[in-house]
């Protein structure tokens, strides 16, 4: 493989080469967007705290935002950027305020992303307007080489709600952009520093299935520095998939290596070489890629989860039809029904039902919500519906004694013993 190892004849030009003011620039960015983390957390208030009392306590800084939990003694502040919060913390961590001594640090997230495999001509504007579509963003930026101040093709974004988060990471994986396809995968903030934000890892993709070697994969990318990890990713039936990972000892060494080795070409293949999400370590990251490719694939057939049959009752929110459902004359059409609402209920809002106190509930919803230790004993169909039979048993519409048409007595027939 490494004697086959040539760089493309009709490699799209370099861009010239951007100022040293402009490098700067770009670096300085991506640092204070890497230090903006402006929600800190109070702990250990004292009792009957309130938001008048923060926002007198915080008087010499600009709060955007302030919720006191009285019953567990927090407070979630937002400040008016990162520099302050840091300052915040330097000030009052373990300050005596009113006999108790508090704590404040930084909010940890649940709503950080990276997204990798972007065109490495997009900038910053153009990225922003790719993440804001899903939501309100609290903060995102690109990653730079620190020597030429280019693009690396990957940048985080952090939003201000999980909700927001989750339905990025769902959109954009797979996502086509450019000649790229994109991948969107959670991160720990832990990872978000001035180091660690730079990937030791290399994605190589467009290889050629089932004929891969990775001893003449590690040969092709050790001509400058050798990875200590390289691995094809493995299909489903078990032979090599069209993509592997390599990691390197460090990220000098693998921005150097993805520079000499993107657009080479290999036994007439023209290879892509991106970097990785950074933090995870090679084998962690090639699991990563091989799991989202399978989301991918399962997404672009349209397949849904398999729901068990109390799942599907529970994310009903309209009485009237579970009602209908319950009814004699509907038995020959409940399964069908049941499905339909199923689909449709998952690409919908979830339902208010887990909210509520079950005795608060319709009479239809809390037979229905006796259910739950129901298992299915048959392999569920391609689309994930639940076995007619079980379905059957559940809903009391398959051979059953004469019951009377109350629906005290069918709610008895209903429980399962």
């Amino acid at each position: 493989m490494a004697a086959g190892a040539e760089r493309g004849a009709a490699l799209p030009a370099e861009p010239p080469p951007l100022s040293a003011e402009e490098v700067a620039r770009r670096l300085a960015s991506t640092r204070r967007e890497l230090g903006n983390r402006r929600k800190i957390l109070l702990r250990n208030l004292p009792a009957e705290s309130s938001s008048q009392e923060i926002h007198d306590l915080f008087k010499d800084y600009e709060i955007k935002y302030c919720y006191v939990d009285r019953n567990k003694r927090t407070a979630f502040v937002t400040l008016l950027n990162g520099e302050q919060a840091q300052s915040a913390i330097r000030r009052f961590h373990q300050h005596c305020l009113r006999g108790k001594e508090i704590s404040v640090q930084l909010q940890p997230t649940d709503a950080l992303l990276c997204i990798t495999n972007l065109p490495l001509s997009l900038g910053i504007e153009e990225f922003e307007e790719l993440v804001r579509a899903y939501g309100n963003v609290e903060r995102c930026f690109l990653v730079y080489s620190e020597l030429t101040g280019r693009s690396k093709g990957y940048g985080f974004v952090e939003y201000m709600k999980k909700d927001s988060a989750a339905k990025a990471r769902l959109e954009l994986l797979g996502k086509q952009l450019e000649d790229s396809t994109l991948f969107a995968q959670w991160m720990d903030v832990n990872q978000l520093t001035t180091n660690l934000i730079h990937s030791k890892c290399l994605c190589v993709d467009k290889l050629q299935k089932d004929c891969a070697d990775s001893k003449e994969l590690l040969q092709a990318f050790s001509l400058k520095y050798k990875p200590v990890f390289c691995q094809f990713a493995q299909d489903e039936e078990g032979g090599s998939g069209d993509f592997a990972v390599l990691e390197y000892e460090s990220a000098e060494q693998a921005e150097s290596v993805r520079g000499a080795m993107d657009g080479a070409t290999i036994h007439g293949r023209r290879l892509q070489v991106s970097f990785c999400a950074p933090g995870a370590p090679g084998r962690s990251t090639l699991a990563a890629l091989i799991a989202a490719q399978r989301m991918m694939r399962n997404n672009r057939k349209g397949l849904l989860p398999e729901p068990n049959p109390v799942q599907i009752m529970k994310s009903f929110n309209n009485p009237a039809m579970l009602q209908m459902l319950l009814q004699p004359q509907l038995r020959g059409h409940a399964v069908t029904l049941v499905l339909l609402l199923w689909q449709s209920s998952l690409l919908g809002s979830t339902s208010s039902l887990l909210l509520q106190s079950p005795a608060q509930l319709p009479l239809p919803q809390q037979q229905l919500l006796k259910m739950e230790n129901v298992q299915a004993n048959s392999k569920p169909g391609l689309l994930g519906e639940p076995p007619a039979m079980l379905l059957q048993t559940v809903l009391g519409i398959g051979v059953m004694p004469a019951v009377n048409s109350g629906l005290a007595a069918r709610g008895e027939a209903l429980k399962c013993k």
